[in-house]
C-alpha cells in the first residue's frame, strides 16, 4: 500500500513539474518605478524579481531556488538622438563588491529543464516524456521572450524594456540586497559614454 502511494505521489509531482504557463511582463510608466536614474537624458528604471512570489508571477518558478535573479530594465531615450545599450556591458556589483554580468535565459533553462528521460524510466510513457519536452521548450521561449537582447538601439522618444538575468548562486543571493546595477549607454551620434547606477533595493 505505501510504495503504490509513493509511486502516486511521485507520478502527481512528475506531471505537475511537467507544464510552463507562459506570463507577461507589462511594464509600469517609468515613473512608476521606485529605482531609476535619469543620465544625459535617457531614464533606466530596474525591477528586481528576487522574492519567490515575484519570480513566479512572472516566470512561473522560483528562479532564486537555483541562484538566479531576474531584473526587468525600462529604458526611455528622452534625447534626439539614437542611443545604442550592449547587455553584455551591463554589470551587477554585489554588497560584497563580487561583479555579475548578465547570462542568457540558455543557462537558466538548462539548470530549471524537466528530465524527459527520468519520465520514460520511471514508466509514464512516451506521453509523459513528450510533456516534458514541451515545457522545456515552452521555458525556453518564455524566458528568452522576455530576455535583454545583445544590442538595442532606443530611438529618440520610445520607451522600451527587458529583462537581465543574473547568477549569484545560492550563498550568494543575500548579498543582492543593496548591490548597484551599472548600465553603459552609447550616444550614436556623439560617441559619448554615459551610465545609469542603480541601487538595488529589495521590497519583501
Amino acid at each position: 500500500m505505501l510504495l503504490i502511494y509513493f509511486v502516486v505521489t511521485l507520478s502527481m509531482t512528475f506531471v505537475g513539474c511537467a507544464s510552463h504557463d507562459i506570463r507577461q511582463i507589462a511594464p509600469d510608466s517609468i515613473g512608476a518605478y521606485q529605482i531609476q536614474a535619469n543620465e544625459s537624458g535617457v531614464v533606466v528604471a530596474a525591477d528586481p524579481f528576487s522574492t519567490k512570489e515575484k519570480a513566479e508571477s512572472a516566470f512561473t518558478l522560483d528562479l532564486a531556488e537555483q541562484g538566479f535573479v531576474p531584473v526587468l530594465l525600462v529604458l526611455e531615450n528622452r534625447t534626439k538622438d539614437n542611443v545604442l545599450l550592449i547587455k553584455d556591458d551591463i554589470e551587477l556589483t554585489d554588497s560584497r563588491g563580487n561583479i555579475r554580468k548578465p547570462v542568457s535565459a540558455n543557462i537558466m533553462v538548462s539548470k530549471f529543464e524537466h528530465n524527459k528521460m527520468a519520465y520514460a524510466l520511471l514508466g509514464f510513457g512516451i506521453f509523459s516524456y513528450m510533456s516534458a519536452e514541451d515545457a522545456n521548450k515552452k521555458m525556453l521561449e518564455d524566458w528568452s521572450s522576455k530576455e535583454l537582447p545583445a544590442e538595442k538601439v532606443l530611438l529618440p522618444g520610445r520607451k522600451t524594456h527587458g529583462v537581465a538575468y543574473f547568477y549569484l548562486g545560492r550563498t550568494g543571493l543575500e548579498a543582492f540586497s543593496n548591490s548597484t546595477l551599472n548600465v553603459p549607454l552609447l550616444n550614436m551620434r556623439t560617441s559619448e559614454r554615459t551610465g545609469s547606477i542603480l541601487r538595488m533595493v529589495v521590497s519583501q
